[in-house]
């Protein structure tokens, strides 16, 4: 991926432009820039000047544009050198002006919502304004000048800059300013993302840097040749852009680059990017408008390359086959994404569908609202827009919308969407708390959100089995990774610590995470629900060293694993190939090939694999061989105990109990009307009270509970206590146990 950079030859403006802002006007964006001149420019999207707009009574030194959607007509505010902000239509009429601060306004932003306006000034403080000017509280004093103020994602927080230290000030009274070092010198210029959800910074040690919601250090740059004068995340989270004098560079959201342009147009005092996240343009020290565009974007799966360079045509090449394809567009791409051998091409107003195996007559899809984001799986694939979420198979059909009541789809990424053969989950970004399950073909809610005990920093549906057998893998903000059942919400356990990425495979239930620099192949997860002590046994680990720190898991298909490193480079590695045997073995219920297959590997991990996928079907003749083949010598015994009983429900009960869930082989024994054995089950879990309860309930069996009771107590040489079994052993005769 790399920019490709235009401008005017003469600039239009006399001296450096200041700020520059994207706004939409019916499909098509236009650009507004100001400078020093006390001139307002609008811009065309490819680059040329449409006209004037309005000159300015002041020095303009900041402008903000209203979020899109968020008010009736388009509107910015700007801020100025005599202490004021103005908001001024898209027509260029002067709505208001307010006296905000004593020195010039250094900065100002619109919350995420529309709803406030936040302004830093050379005077030191930090307001917030409603959206018609009215002051709401003057948040912050500091002893110096503060150059950059932005919102957090939820609006509930302001980021500000003073001297070398970022701030963070909650909006409400009473809550504790948080704040830390960030550079050895000033800092220039703050954004954060509320896709993603971290922040950059800029500094005048010429350096940028990345940091996560809770202020600590994700990426520190090496130093540029000049301050760093200013920085922007793209829209979509997945890009930000650094400015510095005569360079422009285009960054991987994790801080590597992806170029790096030197135009001649001095410092680049501020960047915005066009709603799309596939333009940017840049206001310069010497008047230039400086506009870029996203090209030569590719993506890759398996054997297949697609790249999209700046004529707008899609190259397809599949290095397997020796194959190559063009696919010419009339529109420009926004967005496009390749899996599962489907290639998705949006622009503003179609969605395009492709099949590997026929790449001439693509399926598409009109489209009411520009789409923000694009996740496959398998079967089928959710576009993300303005009005919701909307599931499509990749024969054109939509299969259902997917809409929810103050949910902010714009923040939904790849980290907090997911979506598999029958069930779409995906985090609230206003509870980062909670995941909510929806039907994919009727688009409703699957039972009760699911709620975890810390904020979710992504979560992903396995794509293996369907209905009870669907799980969800979570990465919590402590990187702790769990598995939890995407229908029975109580089910959730903790699979490893010190997670970095993780990724399901693409056609088993294969899981791989990078944890403390190792790569980690769980080969059967499903084991925590089923013998959490052979968890540690199910595991392979290789050493993954040279991935280093901050890397990523891009794909993970049959036993190939690809790994993005911090520099942006790609570590292939190869798992095992056995697992996806077994698999095969396991789905169509060939216990015997199974088996046949453990002893020809002789692997521990794919014998204590093969023992979970048996107890998980109750093929107990299967799970006793392979315990025995891992030594698990009380557990053999146990399993062979339940061999021996005579009948189903008996057998389900204990392999409940084997599986450490008494509850639940208590409720069989009981739904069954085996009362008999429920209290003996509870006498065998030493719950004494719970069987003496029960056998009250039924009235039956009670000198059974007190006989036990007394032959434990002579045992331990103790005496009665309870004053319940007292009672009841007064009144029943008790016989021998």
């Amino acid at each position: 991926m790399r920019l490709k950079l235009t401008h005017e030859d003469a600039p239009k403006h006399k001296s450096l432009v200041t700020a520059v802002g994207w706004y939409k006007t019916g499909k098509q964006y236009e650009l507004l820039s100001v400078g020093d001149d006390q001139e307002c420019w609008k811009w065309h999207v490819e680059g040329s000047p449409i006209a004037k707009l309005c000159s300015c009574e002041s020095f303009c030194t900041a402008m903000a544009w209203m979020p899109s959607g968020k008010g009736s007509d388009n509107a910015f505010a700007l801020g100025c050198a005599d202490g004021t902000f103005r908001l001024i239509s898209e027509m260029g009429r002067e709505e208001k002006k307010v006296d905000a601060h004593r020195g010039a306004v250094i900065a100002l932003r619109w919350s995420f919502d529309g709803s406030a306006i936040a302004t830093a000034a050379e005077d030191g403080i930090v307001k917030v304004w409603s959206r018609s000017g009215m002051l709401r509280s003057a948040l912050a004093q500091q002893s110096h000048a503060i150059y950059s103020v932005v919102w957090s994602p939820d609006c509930e927080h302001i980021l500000f800059a003073c001297s070398s230290k970022i701030h963070l000030k909650s909006i409400q009274a009473g809550q504790k300013q948080v704040e830390w070092k960030a550079h050895e010198g000033v800092v220039m210029m703050l954004d954060w993302s509320f896709v993603n959800n971290t922040i950059l910074s800029a500094g005048e040690d010429c350096r940028y840097k990345i940091w996560d919601a809770y202020g600590r250090l994700l990426f520190n740059s090496a130093p540029l040749d000049h301050v760093v004068t200013s920085i922007a995340w793209s829209p979509t989270g997945r890009q930000f852009a650094v400015g510095s004098f005569n360079t422009l560079k285009l960054c991987d959201r994790t801080g590597w680059s992806y170029c790096r342009e030197t135009p001649d147009v001095g410092s680049i005092f501020s960047i915005s990017w066009c709603n799309d996240g596939t333009q940017l343009a840049c206001g310069t020290g010497s008047g230039h408008v400086v506009f870029g565009s996203l090209v030569d974007r590719s993506c890759t799966w398996q054997n297949m390359d697609v790249t999209l360079d700046e004529n707008n045509t899609i190259t397809v090449v599949d290095i397997l086959n020796e194959t190559k394809e063009e696919l010419d567009f009339r529109d420009r791409v926004t967005d496009m994404s390749l899996a599962h051998g489907a290639l998705v091409v949006n622009t503003n107003s179609q969605c395009f569908v492709y099949q590997s195996t026929n790449w001439n007559t693509p399926h598409v899809e009109d489209l009411k609202e520009p789409p923000m984001l694009i996740v496959q799986c398998p079967h089928h694939f959710a576009l993300v827009d303005a009005m919701g979420i909307q599931i499509i198979n990749y024969e054109g059909r939509q299969l259902s919308t997917i809409k929810m009541s103050g949910l902010r789809y714009e923040h939904l990424n790849h980290q907090t969407l997911s979506v598999c053969r029958d069930a779409v989950a995906l985090v609230d970004p206003s509870q980062p708390k909670q995941i909510r399950v929806f039907d994919v073909f009727t688009g409703r809610p699957m039972g009760n959100p699911i709620t975890h005990k810390l904020d979710i920093i992504r979560i992903s549906l396995n794509q293996h089995g369907s209905g009870s057998d669907r799980k969800i893998a979570i990465l919590d903000k402590n990187k702790d990774l769990y598995l939890t059942q995407a229908l029975q919400a109580d089910k959730t356990e903790k699979l490893g610590a010190m997670v970095d990425s993780f990724m399901w495979n693409d056609s088993t239930d294969m899981l791989v995470a990078l944890m403390d620099e190792k790569l980690v192949i769980f080969i059967y997860p499903t084991v925590v629900f089923v013998d959490k002590d052979l968890l540690p046994k199910t595991q392979q680990s290789k050493n993954c060293t040279d991935a280093g720190k901050y890397a990523q898991i891009v794909s993970f298909y049959g036993s190939n694993c690809t790994i993005r490193k911090a520099d942006g480079s790609d570590l292939a590695m190869v798992t095992t190939p056995y697992p996806p045997l077994l698999y095969q073995h396991f789905e169509k219920g060939q216990w015997e090939q199974a088996v046949r297959l453990c002893r020809y590997v002789k692997s521990p991990e794919l014998w204590a694999s093969l023992a979970a996928m048996a107890i998980h079907q109750r093929a107990l003749d299967t799970v006793e061989i392979a315990l025995a083949a891992i030594e698990e010598v009380d557990k053999v015994q146990f399993v062979a105990h339940i061999n021996k009983l005579p009948d189903d429900v008996l057998r389900s009960a204990e392999l409940a109990l084997f599986c450490k869930r008494p509850d639940e082989a208590l409720n069989i024994l009981l739904q069954n009307k085996r009362i008999y054995r429920a209290i003996k089950m509870n006498i065998r879990l030493h719950r004494r009270n719970d069987a003496l309860e029960l056998a009250k309930k039924h009235q039956t069996h009670v000198d059974t509970v007190l006989a036990y009771r007394q032959q434990h107590l002579q045992q331990m040489k103790h005496v009665e206590t309870n004053d319940e079994f007292k009672q009841w052993a007064g009144e029943v005769e008790v016989a021998d146990a």
